[in-house]
């Protein structure tokens, strides 16, 4: 087996993992009753932007686009495909090369799609400040370059453990070649974008040849990976840290399994049919109503939904009860 073969069978791996994830979110109701609608609606007010449909877009500040971009950038995370094996039963620097490449290809691509996308959702704003398909494809790969250092930076720094103030720096310095692209500052987008790739340059001497971080890299590789369902499963008490500090005789002791009831009791109630169709039903109808019924009767819709919200709540706590699960860890503490 090839270490493109290797590296093959890892990403889909990963992205089998996260299918799993969100097919356990989501189903073929939630796409149907939540997810076909609101595509729908979303394409509509696309193109109604194309169409100049809200002129107050203009008035939104070109600081305020690009604090949007980037809380998106912010959630750029970079990570090499190499796992603990590859270091420790291994031991093979070209794998390791071969793997931060493939690593490189991966980001590249994933990233040239996201932004792509941003760039086509941003389209229609920038069109009203009057912008030629040429500044649009420019600002596009401007944006994508400046992402990618922001995230390459973060990454190498990190790995580096530098001090906090220059890590903090380069968000900043992000966020001011953003906002000089938008807002029409060629020179000083240069200026900092220069920067940012000699800063690069220099910090990731070695990188793909030495290895001279290599163990922070597999820690933080496995991180990122399982980020998502960590998130997920945060509530489930799947991953909670097992306390080794004694605790007093006067405090009594955790119910380990409350946390696990309440995440599967969610999960429970979404994927129930008789539970999730109402409410895919009901809120449609209710954001309907509240838009078509006039005056003061508008108050009876929230008052409704609350008392649907009450006695769906009570009812379900009784189904609850009345599960196996939910029966067997009623007793069990940690």
């Amino acid at each position: 087996m090839t270490v493109r073969d290797v590296w093959v069978r890892r990403v889909r791996t990963d992205l089998t993992k996260r299918w799993k994830t969100w097919r356990l979110l989501f189903d073929w109701t939630i796409v149907l009753y939540g997810g076909i609608p609101l595509t729908f609606f979303l394409g509509y007010q696309y193109v109604a932007m194309w169409q100049g449909a809200y002129p107050w877009l203009m008035d939104v500040p070109m600081l305020a686009w690009a604090a949007g971009l980037l809380l998106i950038q912010l959630h750029d995370h970079f990570f090499a495909w190499i796992e603990r094996a590859d270091v420790a039963l291994v031991a093979n620097r070209d794998l390791v090369s071969a793997m931060k490449r493939y690593s490189v290809g991966y980001h590249l691509a994933g990233m040239g799609m996201k932004y792509t996308l941003v760039l086509g959702l941003m389209a229609p704003v920038l069109k009203l400040h009057g912008w030629s398909i040429v500044s649009l494809v420019a600002f596009g790969f401007a944006l994508f370059v400046v992402a990618w250092l922001h995230m390459w930076l973060r990454y190498l720094l990190d790995m580096k453990g530098t001090h906090w103030s220059l890590r903090l720096l380069v968000p900043v310095v992000t966020f001011s070649s953003t906002y000089a692209l938008l807002a029409d500052m060629p020179l000083l987008a240069v200026v900092l974008g220069s920067g940012s790739v000699a800063l690069a340059l220099v910090s990731g001497e070695g990188w793909l040849s030495r290895h001279p971080f290599i163990s922070r890299e597999v820690e933080h590789a496995a991180r990122v990976r399982t980020a998502f369902d960590r998130s997920l499963l945060s509530t489930s008490g799947a991953f909670e840290k097992p306390n080794t500090r004694k605790r007093p005789y006067y405090r009594p002791t955790p119910n380990r399994f409350g946390s696990v009831r309440r995440t599967l009791a969610l999960l429970l109630y979404i994927r129930t049919p008789s539970h999730r169709n109402l409410w895919l039903r009901l809120i449609p109808l209710a954001v309907t109503g509240f838009l078509l019924v006039p005056s003061w009767f508008k108050l009876l819709i929230p008052l409704y939904i609350g008392y649907v919200g009450i006695q769906e709540r009570d009812a379900f706590l009784n189904e609850m009860e009345r599960h196996p699960f939910f029966r067997m860890t009623q007793g069990r503490t940690d």
